[in-house]
This record gives C-alpha cells, sequence and structure tokens, in this order.
C-alpha cells in the first residue's frame, strides 16, 4: 500500500460531530504506541498519554472538559488521551542556554501532530481540546509530582464530511528568502 502523507494532512480535521459507534481500545493502543515514538528535544519525551477508554472515566474526563457549557460537541467522544506535561532532563549544555521546560510546549505539539495523524490514518476522528477545567481532571488522572496538562485528545468516529480548509493566503504566512 503506499502512504499518501499529504492526503493524510489535507484529510484530517478537528471533529466536532462524533457519533455513536464505539473505538475498539486496540485502536487507541495503536494510536499512542505509534505516538510514543515522537522525537522531543534531548529525547526527553515530557509527556504521559493518559489513555482513557473505560466508559466511567470517558465521562468524568467529558465533564471536566465541558465545564461553563463549554465543548458540548464532546457528548458523544468515545476515548480521550490526557495529556500529562513535565519538564524531564535536559543535555547540560542546552540547559545553559535554555530553561528545563523551554522545549516542553514544542514537543508536546509535535505529540499532538502525531496521536491527531495517527488516528487519521487509522479512520479515527479526534479533536484537540485546551479548555478544561484543572481540578475536576486531576479528581479523575492521577498525575505525579510536577506534571500539568493543557491538552487532552477526543477520538471517536464521525458520519460529517470534510469541510473546506479555510486557511489564509500563502502570501501571507509563506515567504522565501
Amino acid at each position: 500500500m503506499v502512504f499518501d502523507f499529504i492526503e493524510l494532512v489535507k484529510s484530517r480535521q478537528a471533529c466536532r460531530d462524533f457519533n455513536d459507534l464505539p473505538l475498539e481500545k486496540e485502536l487507541v493502543e495503536k494510536i499512542v504506541e505509534v505516538a510514543r515514538l515522537t522525537p522531543s528535544a534531548c529525547n526527553s519525551q515530557p509527556w504521559k498519554m493518559y489513555c482513557v477508554t473505560s466508559d466511567e472515566k470517558v465521562e468524568k474526563v467529558r465533564d471536566a472538559l465541558t465545564c461553563d457549557g463549554r465543548n458540548l460537541y464532546l457528548k458523544k467522544a468515545k476515548a480521550f488521551i490526557v495529556l500529562g506535561e513535565k519538564a524531564t532532563t535536559l543535555k547540560e549544555d542546552v540547559l545553559k542556554k535554555f530553561s528545563i521546560d523551554y522545549f516542553v510546549k514544542y514537543d508536546i505539539g509535535e505529540l499532538i501532530a502525531y496521536i491527531t495523524l495517527t488516528a487519521k490514518s487509522l479512520g479515527v476522528e479526534s479533536l484537540i481540546v485546551g479548555w478544561l477545567d484543572h481540578e475536576k481532571l486531576k479528581k479523575v488522572i492521577d498525575f505525579s509530582e510536577g506534571e500539568d496538562c493543557s491538552i487532552v485528545i477526543a477520538l471517536g468516529y464521525s458520519n460529517s464530511p470534510l469541510r473546506d480548509k479555510n486557511r489564509r493566503k500563502e502570501s501571507e504566512v509563506i515567504e522565501f528568502i
């Protein structure tokens, strides 16, 4: 099978219309198995992926994400990957120039890309969620000392057609020099 990465990127979109189909736990396992290979600064891997697949825990995470009447389209999401973030070790020469947590957000961003694109390659839709109630989420996820979370990825299936991509003009975002 020929893998067309460009078509994969073009077909990935934020899912705000999950359907009722169940999501197989094995697919979530495959998604994080691939995402675990994401590169990071100094191979620090400043993350832990908490895979929420049981109905009871999914409901509790959903409650932490739909606070203040937000994210109501998560009602039918079938699983969540909660991203624990924690600064880890960096090489000594890197630490002389940058703080211990300087690269964490960049590394988490790359991890998010790996998760969402792997999910799409397996036919699973995703939504990156940044609006959350930290205190409610901490009651569901047993984060380690010094670990935080600012992003959760919702997973499931959708019947919605691919939307047109509304992007700024190339001339506004790309410049060759």
